[in-house]
């Protein structure tokens, strides 16, 4: 038996460049794994994936990497799955994405690594944009659909992330972008910025559609910028983050509106 932990991760910032002809939207994005982490425990028998909050089997990015992974090498992948899931589902934090990711890497391993890391991410950005970015962790910048990545150096972060009860469907806030949400800053200013530790750049169009299409991310948003603190929501939502520790104003502030709230770490990558 083998346990594993799956880092969340948030999007320090998200910039969409425009439409692609395939259907998608190519971006431009900061990833950056934090230290709320799924459990995973995996040990020898029939296939099958099941999860603490009940997520069927046929739905979950896991089942479908591995059955790729199956396709793809021709071996039998005989594993037991079990995921004990303490990344928020529908809050932009990407724990489907990391879940697929490190199973699909731990497995790969106990195979004898048949496919290499670029094998693993080809399978794994059929399942989901961002699911590569899971396979090292740490900081990256994200181009094309969020599988092109460029491994940045990985500041030490305490970030606050404020969850209201509601779950953010990502094709629908992407579907609700205009033209005047199309644009990126320069990536050297970016990368610059970021190294310096000056988050004043960072921003996401994403996250003001998705306040528009729940109500409750607009709250929790204008209740964190109320009190004081700059805040992004994370890839499109539900999960509001700011740079800094959870202080008890916005401790009791989510408390009385039944927001969840997690006071996290920068995890390194692999």
């Amino acid at each position: 038996m083998l346990k594993i932990l799956s880092p969340a991760k948030v999007n320090l910032g998200l910039w969409v460049k425009g439409k692609r002809t395939d259907g998608f939207h190519e971006i431009l994005t900061v990833f950056h794994t934090i230290d709320l982490c799924d459990e995973i425990i995996l040990k020898e028998g029939p296939l099958k994936v099941e999860t603490s909050n009940g997520i069927p089997q046929e739905e979950n990015l896991v089942y479908r990497a591995l059955l790729e992974y199956r396709k793809v090498t021709g071996l039998d992948v005989d594993f037991s799955i079990y995921i004990n899931k303490r990344i928020p589902v529908g809050a932009g934090l990407g724990g489907g994405s990391s879940n697929a990711a490190v199973v699909l890497r731990e497995v790969n391993g106990l195979l004898g690594n048949p496919l290499s890391p670029e094998d693993l991410s080809e399978i794994l950005s059929v399942i989901s944009a961002d699911s590569p970015f899971f396979l090292k962790g740490g900081t990256a910048l994200g181009k094309g659909k969020g599988e092109v990545l460029k491994p940045l150096s990985h500041p030490q972060l305490t970030i606050t992330l404020v969850i209201p009860e509601v779950s953010s469907k990502t094709a629908l806030v992407y579907s609700s972008l205009k033209e005047m949400d199309f644009g990126t800053p320069e990536e050297e200013e970016l990368i610059g910025a970021i190294q310096k530790g000056d988050f004043s750049i960072l921003d996401n169009p994403l996250g003001k559609r998705a306040m528009g299409i729940y109500p409750q991310i607009g709250e929790v948003y204008r209740f964190l910028e109320f009190i004081g603190v700059n805040p992004l929501v994370s890839g499109t939502g539900s999960a509001v983050f700011y740079i800094g520790e959870a202080d008890q104003k916005v401790l009791a502030g989510a408390r009385s509106r039944g927001w969840k709230v997690f006071e996290v770490k920068s995890w390194p990558g692999v």
